[in-house]
């Protein structure tokens, strides 16, 4: 039997506001699927603490390994996304046959070692490998938890869910900023500290140190947790064993555009954002005269509020509108989309405080409403077998675009057209609003083709 063949009575995948086929066994309770969540939430946070810190640290390690913006970009952007991305299927293949509570707690073990490990380098090389380890570690969390949190909750309260999760993306890039002016403020009047085993480091290498620990505790409660029952979508129930790759790339194949549309459509977005927060600070720093400290804490506080609007009440909001179905959540992306834009053109040129602040937020709000219903409406449409696969290949798609692209894309136009220091405010200015017009555009591709999406 081909491969073609053996999927093809695989779910009939829901469309509208028809639901997914599935086990009768009921969903777990309230109290564990929420433990659930809550424990892919903490591990969210430390993962873009860890992932984010850098953002801030910007100029004390210019300073002290002598590098460029560009060279600042590539560590956090393409060194974190090479080895995220390249990973990410093949993780994403494991996961899709293996214990994922096990996967998550080695994924920790992993990406915290290797943040620790950035307290250790003295050069660009070294820090650039140990980037691209705690990518290694982050890209098993992710499609794990789309694929567990899916297992855990039912399509009219996934979004919500899926919100709640993706929260921990605002959380910890705004606590990744606040731990870093905490650490700075506490080491401000010493130029190096001694630390036990490691001797004599800078302050910003503290910070790593601090960031990469605690998530050693983090991945032992993965060990404890219980694995959710993997809930078969209706026509899967005579399959054994994992769906072969051919048979995924051929769904993927028959549904091109409408998978596309949203990878390159939350691409274009990552691609905003990133390019904006990477340098956020700096930005603060730069154009506003702030001490880096405050630059952190303000910085830290705009990315929870907006997480928080966009996460949990877009979430919340949209499980409401048209009864959850995948049409109304990508509509109502690409609306968030465009009044975003505004926010994007508006935050890194205003000179007062206040009004940029505000900007920001509605910047990061509708960045925070896409990001949040993507993996949603990937796990509504995606027959179980194959969601941790092609929510890796979302993550793929969304962290090269983002990730690889858009902090370098900024630092490279700030380096070439705008070579003094505000200029990253008008890099930025630049990379922010293209992203969001692109992305507002895909969005409302892939609503028009949810219906011709096939099973």
């Amino acid at each position: 039997m081909s491969d073609a063949e053996q999927l093809a009575p695989i779910a009939t995948i829901a469309t509208g506001t028809a639901g997914i086929g599935e086990e009768e066994a009921p969903y777990p309770g309230a109290v564990l699927s929420w433990g659930i969540v809550a424990a892919l939430f903490v591990a969210y946070i430390f993962s873009f603490i860890d992932r984010m810190l850098i953002g801030l640290l910007v100029e004390p390690i210019k300073k002290d390994l002598l590098l460029t913006d560009t060279q600042i970009s590539l560590l956090q952007g393409l060194a974190f996304a090479l080895f995220y991305t390249v990973a990410g299927i093949p993780i994403g293949r494991w996961i899709d046959r293996a214990p994922r509570m096990r996967v998550v707690a080695i994924g920790i073990t992993i990406w915290s070692g290797m943040t620790a490990l950035c307290a250790t380098v003295t050069n660009f090389s070294q820090f650039f490998l140990a980037r691209m380890g705690v990518g290694v570690g982050e890209a098993v969390l992710s499609p794990a938890a789309y694929s567990i949190i899916s297992d855990s909750f039912p399509k009219n309260r996934l979004g919500l869910a899926m919100g709640v999760y993706g929260l921990g993306s605002a959380i910890g890039a705004g606590m990744a900023f606040m731990i870093g002016a905490v650490v700075i403020a506490a080491v401000a009047n010493a130029e190096t500290i001694t630390v036990p085993l490691l001797g004599v480091i800078k302050g910003w290498q503290v910070a790593f140190l601090v960031a990469g620990l605690p998530g050693v505790l983090i991945a032992v409660t993965f060990l404890l947790l219980p694995e959710p029952v993997r809930r078969i979508t209706r026509g899967e129930e005579h399959l054994t064993g994992q769906v072969p790759m051919s048979a995924v790339t051929d769904h993927l194949k028959e549904n091109g555009v409408f998978f596309w549309s949203i990878f390159l459509a939350v691409g274009m977005v990552n691609l905003s954002v990133l390019g904006s927060i990477s340098w956020l600070p700096v930005m603060m720093v730069r154009s506003f005269g702030m001490e880096l400290a405050n630059a952190g804490w303000l910085s830290g506080s705009l990315l929870i509020i907006g997480g928080l609007l966009g996460m949990v009440g877009g979430g919340a909001l949209m499980d409401r509108l048209g009864g959850g179905s995948p049409q109304s959540r990508l509509r109502f992306c690409a609306w968030a989309t465009v009044v975003g834009i505004f926010g994007a053109v508006s935050f890194p040129l205003l000179e007062n405080t206040i009004l940029m602040s505000i900007a920001f937020v509605l910047f990061f709000t509708a960045a925070a409403v896409a990001v949040g219903a993507a993996p949603s409406v990937i796990q509504q449409l995606a027959p179980n077998r194959m969601r941790a696969t092609i929510s890796a290949a979302y993550v793929f798609v969304i962290n090269i675009i983002g990730l690889g692209a858009g902090p370098t894309l900024t630092a490279v136009i700030g380096d070439n057209f705008f070579p003094f220091e505000s200029g990253i405010r008008y890099a930025i200015a630049i990379v922010a609003p293209f992203g969001y017009v692109v992305g507002a555009i895909l969005f409302f591709i892939a609503a028009k083709h949810v219906k011709s999406h096939k099973s």
